[in-house]
């Protein structure tokens, strides 16, 4: 047998503790990139938004975080070249740069911002920017193309470095404004020092999951780095064990199939068949800790409030948008871009608490200035919304198919019947609002938070094989001896609505016990 080939690093004497893996090893160069200001920023956005409301220990960063994903990454490639299997060029250094910068371009509050900043870019990307073609909102007078584009640098290397993505529109993801910083900022100094300009467009695009070799899927799989860190670090940190799993097993069996050439877009990650039920707990762990924790009621009001805030904010020119972040790349204001932090939104939040007379007036908002001041006044203070109904359900196959309507709170959901409701109820309707939260069961993710915030899925997903060491991988879903078998194609949904104080909820219970009364004659 071919003797492993496992690449060495020059690590520094130097260590950092960390409460989930312990003491972490890093190299010179990597900790030039941890002590500079743009991963430095990362100390103060929050992993998991306003999660500390409900769960106050939550209040871990994305720079801890950055550094976990990092650990987790280089032990799946050194358990890899145990195998003799990845084993291109610099693979274990490129590998840990990607995760240790896979968060570089994150918004404030983690998911919560960046989902009201994408919806305003997708619809506001001028059609001469790029290849892109994007219909621009006639129902919102506020609505207008980003005027720097057309001409702006960062914008077109966000366009050329992601290609795959762009049909999208998700041009303001974070692991796109990722590519932007490592060319665009004092981090690219750093950067080229080590790596050439091909490594660092193969770390922008491994970091986005759009490059094409198999470094990707240790940053972009079901069975990733960043996924294994934060359900440790977010179960750590909230204090509940349903995210805890037993990441040591499943790294010694992770593999990489190259017996045959994979099918476009497959990915050749596998799982030894020793390793099986170790991943089917960590699958399960996510699933609980998701719909116990990262999904609870108060956590998710908290959001929805949050996200019409920022968006509130946007079509007022008050907060950054895409085309105000790719601007201070363009101009060298790097300086802006380090003080969008957690820390940014608090204050602009603190500035309309304290004078509420600020907020601009403009024509015909999305959202009214009078809701946006009670909503900044809830979530500073932290004032829950009243939830009025809820239901959660695990749907599978055909239930789930367009045009079924299993849930039984569907109906609340359609617009002419929330207009009847808010007109019997006497209140304004931007107070009844609405969550839909949609996952898969072996594919949750906060980057698929809820439908009504608009979050794109993950851009690649595989199917988490298992091999046996004589035939070909089968698919975990496909494998008879896996409970996972009877899980495929099931989602979790969870419907939800609420209001803003008890007072309204009264108010919409009553239309709807109305409304009720009304189909029930309407049926006779």
């Amino acid at each position: 047998m071919t003797k492993p080939k496992i690449e060495k690093l020059d690590f520094s004497e130097q260590r950092i503790f960390d409460n989930i893996h312990g003491f972490i090893q890093l190299t010179d160069f990597e900790w030039q990139l941890v002590d500079s200001p743009l991963f430095q920023r990362l100390r103060n956005i929050r992993q998991l938004g306003l999660l500390d409301y409900v769960f106050p220990g939550a209040l871990h960063n994305r720079f801890n975080h950055s550094l976990g994903v990092m650990h987790i990454a280089d032990r799946m490639v050194v358990s890899l070249q145990e195998k003799n299997k990845l084993n291109s060029d610099r693979a274990r250094e490129i590998v840990r740069i990607s995760a240790l910068l896979h968060d570089i371009g994150h918004y404030p509050w983690s998911h919560i911002i960046e989902s009201a900043v994408k919806k305003d870019a997708k619809k506001r990307v001028p059609k001469e920017s790029g290849q892109i073609t994007v219909e621009l909102s006639k129902s919102n007078d506020n609505v207008v193309p980003y005027a720097n584009l057309t001409s702006s640098k960062s914008h077109k290397l966000n366009l050329s470095l992601y290609t795959q993505r762009n049909p999208t529109l998700d041009f303001a993801h974070h692991e796109r404004m990722a590519g932007i910083i490592l060319f665009k900022s004092s981090l690219h100094s750093i950067l080229k020092t080590e790596f050439s300009k091909d490594e660092i467009t193969k770390i922008a695009q491994i970091i986005a999951g759009e490059y094409p070799g198999p470094e990707k899927i240790i940053i972009h799989s079901e069975l990733d780095a960043d996924r294994f860190d934060y359900l440790l670090r977010d179960s750590k940190q909230t204090g509940v064990p349903y995210g805890i799993f037993d990441l040591e097993q499943i790294i010694r069996n992770i593999d990489l199939y190259t017996e045959k050439p994979q099918r476009e877009g497959s990915s050749p990650l596998v799982i030894n068949k020793k390793g099986q039920k170790a991943v089917e707990h960590y699958l399960l762990s996510r699933y609980f800790l998701y719909s116990t924790v990262i999904y609870q009621k108060t956590t998710t009001g908290f959001h929805r409030m949050a996200e019409r805030i920022y968006s509130g904010l946007l079509e007022r020119g008050e907060v950054h948008s895409y085309g105000d972040l790719v601007a201070m790349f363009d101009e060298t204001r790097e300086n802006d871009y380090l003080n969008y932090d957690d820390s940014y939104i608090f204050e602009k939040l603190k500035a309309i608490q304290s004078n509420p007379k600020s907020i601009k007036q403009i024509k015909n908002p999305a959202v009214s200035s009078a809701f946006l001041k009670d909503l900044v006044k809830k979530v500073l203070y932290r004032d829950p919304l009243k939830r009025v109904l809820e239901e959660q359900m695990i749907l599978q196959g055909i239930e789930k198919r367009d045009g079924e309507k299993p849930h039984k709170l569907i109906k609340y959901f359609d617009p002419a019947v929330i207009d009847y409701i808010v007109k019997q109820a006497g209140i304004p309707k931007e107070w009844y609002i609405t969550s839909r939260i949609e996952n898969p069961i072996t594919g949750l993710s906060p980057s698929k938070l809820t439908k009504d915030g608009d979050l794109d899925d993950e851009f690649v997903e595989h199917k988490i094989k298992i091999f046996d060491g004589k035939n070909e991988p089968v698919s975990l879903t496909n494998d008879s001896s896996s409970l996972f078998k009877f899980l495929q194609n099931t989602e979790l949904h969870i419907y939800g609505i609420y209001t803003k104080d008890d007072n309204y909820k009264k108010k919409i219970e009553a239309a709807m016990t109305e409304y009720e009364k009304k189909l029930a004659t309407t049926d006779q």
